[in-house]
């Protein structure tokens, strides 16, 4: 029997696979998401791959070694908030904390959004005050009880939380990183009142500094789980009644995958799983072509997310924003916008507006004919002739030019007073300027040059944009993978279990330090890391890896003294020396610097270690494959040419199909390549080429 490796991306519109077997055969299949039943859609999905081999869906599945799968699940049900309503206990005297956050209103608001007064306020607090109890107890900043547990006090506190509501319990209190006694006991007395109780422990979940942020992110963490497991609880039987014999890994935030019984604990931690997948390819891809910075670009039908590849490493964040929440957990950096093929058009008193908001899976784009009335990008896209009506997801799914350009002519262009072509050249524009300008944020206002870094671009709709914003940036090189349409779906197959374990311990060094080593112990360190490996290790060996074959990253988040922001520095030694505890320090300094000018830093007032993190892998079992070697064309002749309306005309695209395509073949621009599960453009003045791995390399012109 052939074995299969299969990974699988639920977007907002689509549902991305991709199954490798074990000759290195890589298949690419789409299908829409059906957001009441995720599971349907990627076994659609499966049907197609099972016919793609000739065999039935039942013989795939057997043979399935490993289901690596990314979801939405708790992002989605954040942003429309669906989810449990929690009953958070804390210290006494510090009920108000997610009332009072940390005051920054523009947090999670757009540009757009930060300018209005009456949008330029402070988000509602995950858990409202009703569903807050205050219990006596308190622990100090060295873990000294100072006040005992009165467990009365619970217990009164439990009573009145299930009266108001709530449906599972968060515990969050003061300092219980330095010592969790209290919180274990809350917690064995919440089993008591409440049999069965789902309940989410700060110490346990997320032992760290900061009590707004932990005690955000634990509620967040309280409120998701149910969800998560009842969904992929889900999902696991019905793939296992259609013949999965292996249990799925899922994707999580930080880049690597991890099992659904250990991802239930740690729901919050998949609120990136999808749009990170992208990243991860990227790296993978990018460093067999020779790319050490990149910057990502993913265009799917609802959004379009922005990530980097530094040094062939992507960049990680402290925390991970979704919709006006910052959680305090660490995740592959990725910006998103409401800019995807299905945002929806409209012109406002001749202003002509596109997204945030989406035609979604359903009804989808005007041009799908499921129902959707009002005009989108993709509807634009195709009036311009960008899109072949016939080649849509391989021509199983007919486009209507003729609904899409009533819904822009309703809807924008008569509002606006233009032409159905000049709308929809105008909703395109502003789509692609809105994508550049994100892309400007991610690089250029973190202090790097666009110049230095090579685009990829992906998602089912970013290979078609990607000439205008690319070029726009000047960026050298945008890349279009072979596998761009299901780029996120190939990273989650490239990623390895990871599980990531912290602790906050403060630690200083006095004013004037010049040997850093002598208030930063090694030997503290060690100590501290080595606890850490040992969770950490501990966990991925129950997951089924392999002991001899884990890795370690160890890294601090460092500030300086009296300040608030931190940075992420690592170590690469694994026993730490007195030398690496000064080269830390040397590389924090000159990392602030990097970001916030030369001479901002003050290394004389000292520094301060507030967090030691660990981040734990193990490779996960994978064919040896190539991403998509082209052939020789299997096609000879010329290629066609259609009409497309660019600049304000109509003008002539040459068009090839997937089968003229081979290594060497350039491409001058304007130019469209038709694959059966993308559409690629080259822009007026580029020129294109496909390479060894079958991908399409355009080149800007500076």
């Amino acid at each position: 029997m052939c074995a299969y490796y299969v990974a699988s991306d639920v977007g907002g519109t689509f549902t991305d696979t991709v199954v490798i077997d074990d000759v290195g055969r890589v298949g690419r299949y789409k299908a829409s998401t059906v957001p009441d039943n995720p599971a349907e859609g990627v076994l659609n999905t499966l049907v197609d791959a099972a016919a793609d081999r000739d065999v039935d869906l039942a013989e795939l599945l057997a043979g399935v070694e490993v289901f690596s799968h990314g979801t939405t699940i708790a992002t989605n049900a954040m942003l429309e908030g669906r989810h449990k309503k929690v009953g958070l206990i804390q210290t006494r005297g510090f009920g108000d904390t997610l009332t009072i956050s940390r005051g920054f209103k523009g947090i999670g608001l757009t540009e757009e959004e930060t300018k209005r007064f009456r949008t330029l306020v402070k988000q509602s607090p995950a858990v409202p005050p009703s569903l807050t109890a205050e219990i006596t107890e308190r622990v100090d900043y060295a873990g000294r009880v100072v006040c005992p547990l009165d467990e009365d006090d619970v217990r009164r506190a439990v009573a009145d939380l299930r009266a108001a509501g709530a449906e599972v319990f968060a515990v969050s209190l003061l300092w219980s990183f330095a010592n969790d006694v209290h919180e274990r006991r809350v917690a064995e007395i919440v089993a008591e009142e409440v049999p069965g109780a789902s309940i989410t422990l700060s110490s346990e979940f997320l032992p760290r500094i900061g009590e707004y942020e932990r005690t955000l992110t634990t509620a967040v963490n309280a409120s998701l789980r149910p969800l998560l497991k009842t969904s992929l609880d889900s999902f696991e039987s019905t793939l296992s009644e259609a013949g999965l014999r292996s249990g799925p890994l899922l994707m999580q935030s930080n880049g690597g995958l991890a099992t659904f019984a250990e991802v239930e604990k740690r729901a919050a931690a998949t609120v990136m799983s999808g749009p990170v997948g992208g990243v991860v390819a990227s790296q993978f891809l990018g460093s067999r072509k020779g790319h050490r910075n990149i910057v990502t670009t993913d265009m799917g039908g609802t959004s379009f997310d922005v990530g980097l590849v530094l040094d062939e490493r992507p960049v990680m964040s402290n925390t991970t924003l979704i919709g006006r929440d910052q959680l305090a957990l660490p995740s592959v950096a990725v910006r998103a916008i409401g800019a995807g093929a299905g945002s929806i058009a409209s012109a406002r008193n001749g202003v002509l507006r596109v997204g945030p908001e989406s035609a979604g899976a359903r009804p989808g784009p005007a041009c799908y004919g499921a129902g959707g009335e009002r005009p989108t990008v993709a509807d634009a896209d195709l009036v311009l002739g960008y899109l072949n009506p016939d080649n849509f997801l391989g021509g199983r799914l007919a486009l209507d030019v003729d609904r899409a350009r009533r819904a822009i002519d309703e809807h924008v262009a008569r509002p606006a007073g233009l032409s159905v072509e000049q709308a929809a050249e105008g909703i395109k524009t502003i789509v692609d300027a809105r994508m550049a300008d994100l892309v400007r944020q991610v690089t250029v206002e973190q202090g790097y040059d666009p110049t230095d870094f090579a685009v990829f671009a992906y998602g089912g709709a970013g290979p078609l944009h990607a000439f205008s914003y690319g070029a726009e940036l000047g960026c050298p090189q945008i890349v279009v993978p072979i596998t761009a349409s299901v780029h996120s779906a190939f990273g989650i197959g490239c990623s390895d279990l990871t599980m990531v374990e912290e602790l906050s311990k403060p630690m200083q060094t006095p004013p004037g330090t010049a040997d850093y080593s002598t208030a930063l112990v090694p030997e503290e360190l060690n100590a501290t890391f080595g606890e850490l490996q040992d969770r950490a290790r501990a966990d991925l060996v129950a997951a089924g890896a392999d002991d001899a074959s884990i890795r370690f990253a160890k890294s601090v988040e460092i500030r300086f003294r009296a300040q608030i922001h931190v940075l992420t520095v690592g170590f690469d030694s694994e026993t730490i020396t007195a030398e690496d505890v000064n080269t830390m320090v040397d590389r924090f300094v000159e990392q602030y610097e990097g970001r916030f000018g030369k001479g901002s830093a003050f290394p004389g007032g000292g520094v301060e270690i507030t967090t030691f993190r660990v981040v734990a892998t193990s490779p996960v079992p994978r064919a040896e494959f190539e991403t998509g070697r082209p052939a020789d064309a299997t096609t000879a002749g010329e290629p066609g040419t259609r009409q497309v309306f660019s600049g304000g005309q109509w003008v002539d695209a040459a068009v090839y199909r997937a089968d003229q395509l081979h290594e060497g073949l350039t491409i001058d621009g304007l130019a469209i390549v038709e694959l059966p599960d993308t559409t690629v453009v080259v822009g007026p003045g580029q020129h294109a080429a496909v390479d060894g791995f079958g991908d399409i390399v355009i080149q800007n012109h500076r």
